[in-house]
């Protein structure tokens, strides 16, 4: 899925305004450490935003406590190239009433409020970099997939969707339980990130498992 998402990186097959408005792809890291960027590290007395009726606390029955340890973000305003704060409901339309239009790609220094100056970039132009490790070439030996297999289902994902279509990924149980298998998972949401395949019937990514069913088959 690294191979296949640079594939497709490569030739500009993403959506940006999505990917823009509804991933953590805008969101600033830290050079030094390869962590996100927090907003109380870069505005001085930084109080969130976060809403207590907002979807986060509603929705998702996040608590205080939680927010605190996980806190906002940083992105970089397209506009006048100054950082932003962005909590975790600001996405989508509530990005554009927050006044918040992020720069996808962006690198550089930002000062931070103990005045000490560090280097970063966003979570995209660090996968930019990240994912010339992934060429199909290097792809198909290590995998054994043939490259024209990773090839068209890149182009199927991607021609799919332009012709207004959903794509689904379904990948074993299993996988969960590897080492690194946040990775793993995270890797292959990355196809239906750049296309805006999440949040729509018959689009998404989803793991089955099917060993506990086959009772049921041999009962019949």
């Amino acid at each position: 899925f690294l191979g296949i998402t640079q594939y497709m990186s490569d030739r500009k097959w993403y959506d940006e305004k999505f990917i823009t408005r509804f991933t953590d792809f805008p969101l600033l890291l830290r050079k030094d450490t390869l962590k996100r960027l927090r907003a109380a590290e870069v505005f001085p007395n930084y109080q969130s935003s976060l809403k207590k009726d907002g979807p986060s606390y509603t929705w998702q029955h996040m608590t205080a406590e939680q927010h605190a340890k996980l806190g906002d973000f940083v992105v970089t305003n397209r506009k006048d190239g100054k950082p932003a704060a962005i909590n975790r409901d600001q996405l989508g339309d509530r990005m554009e009433q927050g006044k918040i239009d992020p720069a996808l790609s962006h690198s550089g220094k930002i000062k931070l409020a103990d005045g000490s100056e560090i280097e970063v970039l966003t979570i995209w132009d660090a996968y930019q970099t990240h994912l010339t490790d992934y060429d199909l070439d290097t792809v198909a030996e290590v995998t054994g997939a043939d490259k024209s297999l990773i090839e068209r289902l890149a182009t199927d994902i991607w021609e799919t969707t332009q012709a207004g279509h959903s794509v689904a990924i379904h990948v074993g149980e299993g996988i969960n339980h590897w080492f690194h298998a946040t990775l793993c998972n995270r890797a292959q949401y990355l196809p239906l990130m750049l296309t805006g395949q999440i949040g729509k019937p018959g689009a998404g990514c989803y793991t089955w498992a099917g060993n506990y069913k086959a009772a049921l088959f041999q009962a019949q």
